[in-house]
């Protein structure tokens, strides 16, 4: 058996870290005297915390690892773990990437001499008048990352319940103010049938904006589109809603097309 200090030189990891893996249960030492409290470790464990690291490095949290660890043996389960956790990083990669290339277009800008935020006067805002639509629906406040979660569920009443799709799916923004953890929002699907679980989109006097690029550039609209409602003497009146045109796992993020709609009258 090695001793905890002679354990962490050789796995690299401090003694702190190692009680902290005790106390919440990850890595337990095999032996601890009673008399001093002295930790023992043996051989086969330094393997455990070889693979510890690994998985943090992965970006797996200690809480997602104790639970692997749970069932060391079960392969499909480790391996559904480790696809999400890729799928995971893909995405953000792909964020990173429209950040960086964000980054080098504020730069060339501003070695040209222009104003960083001077992108906003290419978001071109119209009037329109919108027509009513008959939308399958599902409201609950969730996560801002559990969006395609719900959005699926929504594809899977379609598809049990045979609704026929006419449009693009969209989401309307009920909350007065932003709870990414406990968010207001409706998911919906534009459908011919009218049944229990539909209801109308009402139609109307619309402020808007097709936008292209990634879903994270959205604000800059809606400070472009409150900006234009305030100037030109309207006001908002109902929650604004956003239709997807692209598909996000089709289509590159400096292409995602989106249409954003503020329900609006004239003050």
């Amino acid at each position: 058996m090695l001793p905890i200090g002679i354990f962490s030189k050789f796995c690299n990891v401090t003694t702190k870290t190692l009680r902290y893996y005790d106390e919440i249960g990850l890595l337990k030492p095999v032996y601890i005297n009673n008399e001093n409290g002295y930790r023992y470790y043996n051989t086969e464990q330094l393997v455990t915390v070889l693979l510890i690291k690994k998985l943090k490095l992965y970006g797996f949290s200690l809480e997602e690892i104790s639970e692997i660890m749970k069932t060391p043996d079960d392969n499909d389960l480790f391996l559904f773990y480790m696809k999400k956790k890729q799928e995971d990083m893909q995405n953000k990669i792909k964020d990173y990437t429209c950040i960086l290339t964000s980054l080098n277009k504020d730069i060339i800008n501003l070695e040209k001499g222009v104003n960083i935020m001077a992108y906003l006067d290419d978001i071109q805002v119209s009037i329109t008048e919108t027509q009513p639509k008959n939308i399958l629906f599902l409201r609950q406040k969730m996560n801002v990352s559990d969006y395609g979660v719900y959005l699926g569920r929504l594809y899977e009443i379609i598809m049990k319940d045979k609704y026929k799709t006419i449009g693009a799916p969209l989401s309307i923004h009920h909350d007065k103010e932003f709870d990414p953890e406990n968010y207001d929002i409706e998911i919906a699907v534009p459908v011919e049938d009218k049944t229990e679980k539909t209801r109308e989109l009402s139609g109307g006097l619309c402020a808007t904006v097709l936008y292209k690029g990634p879903y994270s550039n959205l604000t800059s609209v809606y400070t472009k589109l409150n900006q234009w409602i305030e100037s030109g003497g309207y006001k908002i009146i109902d929650a604004p809603y956003e239709i997807y045109l692209t598909n996000p796992g089709t289509t590159a993020p400096e292409n995602y097309m989106t249409e954003i709609y503020f329900p609006v009258e004239k003050k």
